[in-house]
């Protein structure tokens, strides 16, 4: 992390939407910020309300490409694994990178300490290996099933996923103490519980009326539910297993509960 994040004035703890979304954007995507100093950056934590802009701004880049590579006449498996691999060179598959090295970390350690050990290790392992082909394999078999959908609607539902399951980030920072003490998530620093709702409620506002408005409420309601429950369960499997979060934590939280919405978004589809 570089002194792009720091502040240059006593701006702190204001919520300034603008300047947060450049952090923001800057610190999650690969995306070009050329004048995000220019706008007198907070610090990172305080910017972190904005992750599900950003994280839709992300999902209809997803969306986008698979549309294009649909229309185009091009295979199904190959279009979703297309807007996949897409959204992997504009994050720099920053959130994959975590949900790989929690997988080894948890896999291959037997002592907290060695988890984390593991986890810091840039070289991936069979444990992450194989989550990566799982989910990514999965992931691609969802978004194939949204291609029954209007592009307008493949857009909104990506979207709002991607944006809510960014919002559960910050709210996995907000309430859950570091592993360690040293790491991303120690100099991204801890959002305040404040951060945090406003976080939740951007997303779950994107996410609930995407849902709501191209498929059900129950649908919507679903989709929220699962991703809340996924978030549950990496929360719980690394207090157990780490005693609290890091940033691979983070990202893998991100991973798992995107895909839970979509897989609800999919059976959703089928049903209609």
């Amino acid at each position: 992390m570089s002194d792009a994040f720091e502040p240059r004035n006593a701006h702190w703890g204001r919520f300034r939407p603008f300047a947060s979304f450049l952090v923001s954007l800057r610190f999650l995507t690969q995306l070009p910020v050329p004048f995000v100093r220019t706008v007198d950056p907070p610090r990172l934590k305080d910017s972190m309300a904005m992750f599900p802009v950003v994280g839709a701004l992300v999902g209809v880049i997803t969306a986008g490409a698979l549309i294009l590579a649909n229309m185009a006449g091009l295979p199904d498996l190959f279009c979703a694994l297309f807007a996949l691999g897409v959204t992997a060179m504009v994050t720099g598959a920053f959130h994959e990178d975590g949900l790989a090295d929690v997988a080894d970390g948890i896999g291959g350690g037997t002592t907290r300490e060695e988890r984390l050990e593991i986890m810091k290790d840039s070289r991936i392992g069979t444990y992450g290996t194989l989550t990566l082909l799982i989910t990514v394999m999965a992931r691609a078999s969802l978004l194939t099933a949204l291609l029954d959908l209007p592009p307008a609607a493949i857009v909104a539902l990506t979207a709002g996923a991607a944006a809510f399951s960014r919002a559960l980030m910050v709210d996995l920072l907000s309430t859950t103490r570091p592993a360690r003490s040293s790491g991303l998530s120690v100099l991204a620093g801890q959002p305040t519980r404040r951060t945090g709702l406003i976080a939740i409620a951007i997303g779950s506002l994107a996410a609930g009326l995407a849902g709501y408005h191209y498929l059900s409420l129950t649908a919507a309601v679903t989709a929220l539910a699962a991703a809340g429950l996924a978030l549950g369960a990496v929360r719980g499997l690394a207090m157990r297993k780490i005693g609290g979060q890091t940033g691979d934590v983070c990202g893998a939280s991100q991973v798992v509960s995107e895909t839970a919405m979509l897989a609800v978004y999919a059976a959703a589809v089928s049903i209609v």
